[in-house]
């Protein structure tokens, strides 16, 4: 495993969006520990109405030889993915608590990791990967879709022509909820977990067409099941 080096670091804490400064504080070692279990088993599956079937069955159709996993949590869904001959894995996130854990999950494959803002421009390479996912990561960042809408184009630099960017995303407006999916997202708001008041089917779509010429958006319960093809 080796980490890439930036070219723009992601700053101190204090000049990070206070809001983006919680979210990533709730990645602890312990909370990472029972992750998959209550994220991925209770959360998705029965209040987001989207099973982690779903997310397996996107990175098994979409994961190229050079994959970029923005978001990697524990490392879940790349450990099982079914990936190409000769994978060449870069995990990136904020949280190097998250860094840690999904390198050492996915130790076999050797990844590089990358700690980075995603708000800024990405210290990688242009032109690069053939795949990128982030999944369950946009409902996390403050914003709306026309603030964090930034974070495609940056992605969309550093994948070549016909690369694919896919993932989920939870969203609070534009989608069927009943009243424990309402409640629990109010909660989470409350708690500063989610930052993903105002987001939207149309929203989302709006900002992947800005940057990629192809685009699927498609809802699953409340997330937001997306594709976007780089040209």
């Amino acid at each position: 495993m080796t980490s890439v080096e930036p070219g723009t670091e992601p700053g101190p804490e204090a000049e990070l969006d206070p809001r983006i400064v919680h979210a990533q504080a709730v990645y602890t070692r312990g909370k990472l520990a029972i992750y998959d279990k209550w994220v991925l088993g209770v959360f998705c599956p029965l209040v987001w109405r989207c099973p982690p079937s779903v997310m397996r069955r996107l990175y098994d159709e979409e994961v190229g030889r050079r994959h970029l996993d923005i978001g990697p949590g524990t490392g879940y869904f790349v450990d099982k993915a079914k990936f190409p001959a000769n994978p060449e894995i870069t995990l990136l996130d904020l949280s190097r608590e998250c860094l840690d854990m999904s390198a050492r999950v996915l130790a076999r494959y050797r990844p590089e990791t990358c700690q980075a803002n995603l708000m800024e421009p990405l210290p990688l390479p242009s032109g690069h990967f053939d795949s990128a996912a982030m999944n369950l990561v946009f409902h996390t960042i403050p914003g709306g879709w026309d603030g964090k809408g930034i974070i495609l184009k940056h992605v969309a630099e550093t994948l070549r022509p016909g690369g694919v960017l896919f993932g989920t995303s939870v969203l609070a407006e534009g989608v069927p909820m009943n009243k424990l999916t309402r409640n629990m997202l109010l909660e989470q708001h409350k708690r500063g977990n989610f930052q993903n008041q105002g987001d939207d089917p149309a929203g989302l779509e709006r900002q992947l067409k800005k940057y990629f010429p192809e685009v699927t958006v498609r809802i699953r319960g409340a997330v937001a099941v997306f594709r976007a093809v780089a040209g």
